[in-house]
């Protein structure tokens, strides 16, 4: 988006924020661009280009924070004298907590103080240590101060400190989880800087022997811990924070005495609330303590990195979580909006099995995306970007999404290391686990995690049975590249030469069309065919025999090319189809009459393989025998034809059961043959047919078009007759193709054998209720004796009516969860009954006594509790089936099920539940039945929404409507409405946008949200005050692979609340009237985002449309360094193209000068100078036509240094022979720095010359330069969110563009990640 923005300095610098009412003297600005100092790199560009970066490594093996900063881990106790005092008299005083006005989250941003009946209540209580839970509130703490007076032990102790912890802040109950916290507490302060490293001397460690953070973990929570054990570590801890640096204290439980780096001390605290789920809740709180009123720029920073790597692993409890939210909303936008993302898509993806890799650490402490290299089999590879909660399934989608292909079904992510290969799948395994995993296999081989050598490959796992290659050419081409390079490495192994042959002559003659030349195939041959085959037959035979079938078997036509793939593709399925398999480890299967352990079950297309693990197999069962497939926890029970159960027991069996029911309902529905299983006599109303037992039929079209009727058109194999059958006469076989002879002789005889293992078709749906689901895991009664005998005797209720009430309509409100394992969980007891409760208000079952409207009501109290917490997630699906089922009143439960689709749009119950979902969905007759199920199936496949349904949606339901409108802004202009579906992404959008506008480059352009008062124009330029104007719109881009929604959701949370305080702020001062607010409107904006292929008259449309209307107000601001004769010129071109032959507009030509010479020109004649001039030149354009005075124009400045950037006024204070106001300029060439008033370029950087760069409310910090020779360029802007956004952008092209003709990269410090 070549947009011009400015940036001033605005809000209260963090290093300014006063910790006990004395505000510290204002310091100079940092200028590192990470506050744990240390690694620089981030994006080596130099790798990109070529170059070797493994000579830049550091030599020795201390760790990279310790050799760029020899400070670290001393920031807080070595500020100024004024800082240092307050820090001290803090560690030595008596806590006394703190005015609520003054309290701050980190940046400044004021915590909201609780009302003052709570805090009257919390001064009558007692401030030291309590052991007792408090009791309950009536409503949730959602506030971060009330918070820690309602349930911290000692009260006041909220607020940022540097002392030893007296206790754990929240009550513990056991002793391990005492000490854990106590050093946990420890371990967050050496992180953020604010307690220094003890000096243990020098000590040497052989690299490899240090155990795995998660066994150090594992083995303290192992030990017995007593009294005793507490006692003394209190006394430890206060010795240790009097002297931090010399403190001679050994032996503190969870607290390691070796010297470790950041990276480990952050995995450790990560893995304490990975392990220990209790001790979830107190590691947010200590870092939220840290963050509130932290007088420390540097340890703010360090402690919201700190945070991000936390939300990226676990969430909090249901009892932290709101506050927590809030604490972030009410925080700095920069680090919380962070935050917060990643905390709700850990929310959805559940808790992760690692702590965070060096790679996550890199990008969180540097504010970047994960930006990993995916290869393809054909040797393309491509930047995805991920973060710590992606998924597999994620990242697969998209890999299919960039590389074209329609649908990522059987394709999947394999990882490797060194010469180790591991599947991870297409499911909801984390990526960022897997690399983790390397990288602690390299730390123990004695290799630093930097230098794990992992990578990521995409490619063909399985086929479905039903595969047609001609679906999708760009699947197939991939396919086919993966099967050619596998046989030539000898993956895939032919055992006669005639196939081989085949094989390459198919493979020469896509790669050589036309005539054959005998030098060229023998140059192909030596180099693609197998190492074993070339050693036991010459070359000369391998030769002739691929001439002949070049010359006999292949046509000689290159539109044949995509043809003979999808033939290779079908070989390979056919030949290979135990080698394209998806292999899980079993630890028992089990039928009548064999058992086997420890095996490796195969499933493919043709069926399930047994084998042992030298891959022999042991026994089979293919797809056209099986009858019923059913589940258990942990097995999968497969159902034959030959009245066998095969129970197989695995880790994977959710998985298998998944995969095993999809292939064959899939073969069901697209199958056109069955078997009768009665003579046609035997039945009535099929006298006439002429069917015997056992004759094959064939239907006229896919059962799936007819499953649901009581005939079938279909005709006898046997007698060629054609007739409408009774569906009870015929079983579909789960087949796409003819059954052969003998398998048709199986089916026949097993078919007289026992008629009943033949279902004859599908059981019609009917209604489904959650009675036999609550029998195994809803809550049983937990009614003494006494209670019993008198729940007898009352008239008011029967045995009968309890019984059925937990699981149907009930109009009282419940008292205890559902569910068993909710109720298990003491958080989650009144979180259920509240949510039930609101389900009431929600379907008009129960009056509300709080003025909420109803989308508050069913966001804040139904939807949200089900995206924290996956117990609370099936808790909520249950309650709302439950008042939907025999609910007597219609309008209740039309609302009922308009909340069921809003809750599908956001969560994902847990797989036992999601089948009894599906089947009551599928079995009610409520006309949003099939939509809510439709919905639900979504959004498993595709991922849930990060934030409850938007206004929009709600409003959308209520009329009765699954889609919203939003109208877009162009830069000509204009505004249209586009109709989306609300699960639609932000990629999706802007494709649907191009497609309308005629665009090429999805790269190339984004949608922005942008803030700004209601009429102010985004690409207007300012008539009166150019670059500076105050109604400057506030843009935020939108990710594309986010939910639009979401996006908007987060801008409104986030960026819309702070412009409207800020705006509210001035307006206070300026108007007088403390009431009045300045309206800010968030707006949705489609931009020219990167200047790449701008080409002028490459594309008409983006000419029109984008590249002149973003082009000409930077001009008019004076952004480019033009002479008075291109200004003439160039005048003319914007007069033809905005008022084309009408030249009346010249007469008031003083008025509309400011629309068409730039501001800085024009001082410099007088307005009748400057009429004569642009009238003659207008002269010399007549005839023109809009469009091309447009492309007139642009062919001129195409030519300037300047064109397609992005401009940011900024102050500079780190090159000193250069102005301190300069104008900061972006575009594809890299950034350069230009003189305010001349515009001449000052300097200029390309991108493989910026290794990393940071950011926060008031500042932006570029790296210029590697190791010795780089220099940190420190500029004061409050856009530093476009600043990053738009170089990103930048880069991550750049990455994709080279990355592609570089097939054979691989040369990066990480694995294959530019992150």
């Amino acid at each position: 988006m070549a947009t011009a923005v400015n940036g001033t300095k605005a809000a209260k610098h963090v290093s300014q924020i006063s910790v006990s009412g004395t505000l510290p003297p204002k310091k100079e600005p940092q200028s590192s661009t990470s506050a744990f100092g240390g690694d620089e790199r981030h994006f080596n560009l130099a790798v990109i280009n070529g170059e070797d970066t493994e000579a830049k490594k550091p030599i020795n093996d201390r760790n990279v924070e310790e050799e760029l900063d020899p400070r670290f881990g001393k920031a807080t106790l070595s500020k100024s004298a004024p800082v240092a005092d307050i820090v001290r008299e803090r560690i030595t005083s008596e806590i006394h907590p703190p005015d609520p006005s003054e309290i701050t989250n980190g940046n400044g941003h004021h915590e909201a103080g609780p009302p003052s009946s709570d805090s009257t209540t919390s001064d009558e209580k007692s401030s030291h240590s309590s052991t007792q839970e408090p009791p309950e509130l009536s409503g949730t703490a959602t506030s971060w101060t009330l918070f820690a007076q309602s349930y911290f032990q000692v009260r006041g102790s909220h607020t940022y400190l540097c002392s030893a912890l007296q206790q754990p802040l929240l009550p513990k109950k056991d002793k391990a989880d005492i000490l854990a916290s106590l050093a946990a507490w420890v371990t967050i302060l050496r992180i953020m800087g604010d307690l220094p490293e003890s000096d243990q001397g020098e000590s040497i460690e052989v690299a490899g022997t240090t155990p795995p953070v998660i066994s150090q973990v594992k083995q303290n929570f192992q030990k017995k811990y007593t009294k005793r054990d507490v006692d003394e570590a209190y006394k430890r801890y206060s010795e240790l924070f009097k002297d931090p640096s010399h403190a001679e204290v050994r032996n503190l439980p969870f607290l390691s005495e070796k010297v470790s780096s950041i990276l480990e001390k952050v995995q450790y605290v990560c893995a304490l609330g990975i392990y220990k789920p209790e001790l979830r809740d107190e590691l947010y709180c200590q870092v939220c303590k840290q963050l509130t009123n932290n007088p420390s720029r540097n340890s703010s920073i360090r402690g919201w990195v700190l945070l991000h790597l936390l939300a990226g692993c676990f969430t909090p409890t249901e009892k932290f979580f709101p506050c927590f939210l809030h604490f972030l909303s009410e925080s700095s936008p920069i680090f919380a909006c962070r935050v917060e993302r990643l905390v709700r898509r850990t929310a959805n993806v559940g808790t992760r099995e690692y702590p965070p890799s060096w790679l996550e650490f890199q990008a969180s402490k540097n504010s970047k995306p994960i930006l990993i290299p995916m290869s393809l089999m054909n040797g393309q590879r491509m930047v995805v970007e991920a973060d710590s909660a992606s998924t597999v399934q994620e990242l697969a989608l998209q890999t299919c999404h960039k590389a074209g292909l329609t649908a990522s079904s059987g394709f999947s992510i394999y990882i490797t290391l060194v010469q180790r290969i591991s599947c991870l799948g297409n499911g909801m395994h984390r990526v960022m686990d897997a690399i983790g995993e390397c990288e602690q296999h390299t730390k123990q081989m004695g290799m630093r995690e930097s230098s794990s050598t992992w990578r990521l490959y995409f490619r063909k796992e399985y086929f479905v049975p039903w595969y047609n290659p001609k679906d999708d050419p760009v699947a197939a081409d991939l396919i086919y590249q993966q099967i050619m390079r596998g046989v030539s490495v000898g993956e895939y192994k032919c055992e006669k030469n005639e196939d081989l042959a085949k094989l390459a002559a198919q493979r020469y003659f896509v790669e050589n069309p036309g005539s054959v030349d005998t030098t060229k195939l023998q140059t192909f041959l030596t180099g693609w065919l197998p190492e074993s085959n070339k050693k036991t037959i010459d070359l000369p035979y391998w030769t002739t025999k691929v001439m002949q079938v070049l010359q006999n078997d292949i046509t000689k036509d290159r539109n044949k090319v995509r043809e003979l793939k999808c033939d290779v593709v079908n070989f390979g399925k056919e030949k290979w189809y135990l080698m394209f398999s998806r292999f899980y480890d079993a630890n028992k299967i089990q039928n009548a009459t064999m058992t086997w352990h420890n095996v490796i079950l195969g499933l493919n297309s043709k069926g399930l393989l047994i084998m042992d693990e030298e891959e022999d197999v042991k026994s089979s069962i293919s797809l056209l025998e099986i009858t019923d497939v059913s589940k258990g926890r942990h097995t999968v029970t497969v159902s034959t034809l030959r009245s066998e159960d095969f129970v197989v027991s695995s880790n994977q069996a959710e998985d298998l059961y998944l995969l095993v029911t999809k292939f064959m309902d899939g073969l069901r529905r697209k199958s056109k043959y069955g078997i009768a299983v009665k003579d046609s006599t035997q039945i009535e109303g099929a006298i006439g047919v002429g069917l015997t037992k056992g004759d094959l039929v064939e239907l006229e079209q896919p059962y799936e078009y007819c499953m649901n009727e009581d005939v079938y058109s279909a005709t006898c194999v046997r007698t060629g007759k054609l007739s409408m059958m009774p569906r009870d006469l015929i079983y579909v076989i789960p087949t796409i193709e003819e059954p052969a002879h003998d398998t048709l002789g199986m089916l026949t005889v097993q078919l007289r054998k026992d008629p009943s293992v033949f279902p004859t078709h599908v059981c019609v749906q009917r209604e489904h209720t959650l009675q036999m689901y609550s029998k195994l895991h809803f809550r049983q009664s937990s009614d003494n004796a006494v209670t019993k005998l008198l729940s007898k005797a009352s008239f008011k209720s029967s045995k009968k009516d309890k019984s059925h009430s937990n699981w149907q309509y009930q109009k009282e409100p419940i008292k205890k969860p559902l569910l068993r394992r909710t109720h298990l969980r003491e958080e989650l007891r009144r979180a259920s009954c509240k949510c039930f409760l609101a389900i009431l208000q929600y379907m008009d079952d129960s009056p509300s006594s709080d003025q909420m409207s109803e989308m508050e009501l069913s966001n804040e109290s139904i939807i949200e509790p089900a995206m924290r917490s996956r117990h609370m997630r099936d808790e909520i699906y249950c309650q709302i089936i439950k008042q939907l089922t025999k609910n007597p009143n219609k309008s209740g439960e039309d609302r009922g099920w308009r909340l069921l689709y809003l809750l599908c749009t956001c969560a994902v119950p847990s797989s036992e539940l999601y089948d009894e979902c599906e089947q009551f969905m599928s079995g009610s007759k409520h006309p949003l039945s099939q939509i809510c199920l439709k919905r639900l199936q979504l959004t498993k496949s595709e991922g849930a929404r990060q934030y409850p349904p938007h206004p929009m949606e709600h409003v959308a339901m209520t009329n009765k409507k699954h889609t919203i409108k939003i109208s877009v802004g162009f830069p000509f202009q204009q505004q249209q409405d586009f109709e989306i579906e609300v699960s639609c992404r932000v990629g999706e959008f802007k494709r649907q946008v191009m497609d309308t506008l005629d665009l090429d480059g999805p790269m190339e352009y984004g949608l922005c949200f942008g803030l700004k008062d209601r009429g102010s124009s985004l690409f207007k330029p300012n008539q009166s005050t150019g670059a500076s104007s105050k109604t400057k719109p506030f843009l935020i881009s939108a990710p594309d692979g986010e939910y639009f929604l979401d996006s908007l959701t987060n801008v409104e949370l986030f960026w819309a609340k702070q412009m409207r305080s800020q705006r509210s702020s001035v307006t206070e001062s300026n108007m007088g009237s403390p009431d009045f607010t300045a309206p800010t409107a968030v707006h949705v904006f489609f931009l020219k985002k990167l200047w790449v292929n701008a080409e002028p008259g490459k594309n008409k449309n983006a000419d029109s449309m984008f590249h002149f209307p973003q082009e000409v107000p930077n001009y008019l601001r004076g952004y480019h360094n033009c002479s008075e004769k291109d200004a003439g010129r160039l005048a003319a071109y914007i007069y033809r193209a905005q008022f084309g032959d009408d030249v009346s507009a010249l007469a008031d030509f003083e008025t509309n000068m400011k629309a068409l010479i730039p501001q800085p020109l024009l001082p410099n004649k007088p307005p009748n100078e400057w009429k004569q001039v642009v009238m003659e030149e207008i002269g010399k354009t007549k005839g023109r036509s809009s469009n091309e005075a447009k492309l007139a124009f642009l062919n001129v400045i195409h030519n300037w240094p300047t064109f397609g950037s992005v401009f940011f006024t900024v102050k500079q204070r780190s090159l000193k022979s250069y102005p301190k106001n300069v104008l900061f300029a972006v575009n594809v060439n890299g950034v350069m720095f230009l003189d305010v008033t001349s515009k001449t370029i000052l300097v200029q950087y390309e991108y493989s010359q910026i290794p990393n760069w940071a950011y926060d409310e008031q500042s932006f910090t570029l790296i210029v330069g590697e190791g010795a020779n780089s220099t940190k360029v420190y500029m004061e802007t409050n856009l530093g969110h476009n600043m990053d956004d738009i170089i990103m952008s930048y880069v991550e092209w750049m990455m994709n563009a080279h990355i592609q003709k570089r097939p054979s990269y691989a040369g990066v410090t990480v694995g294959e990640s530019l992150c």
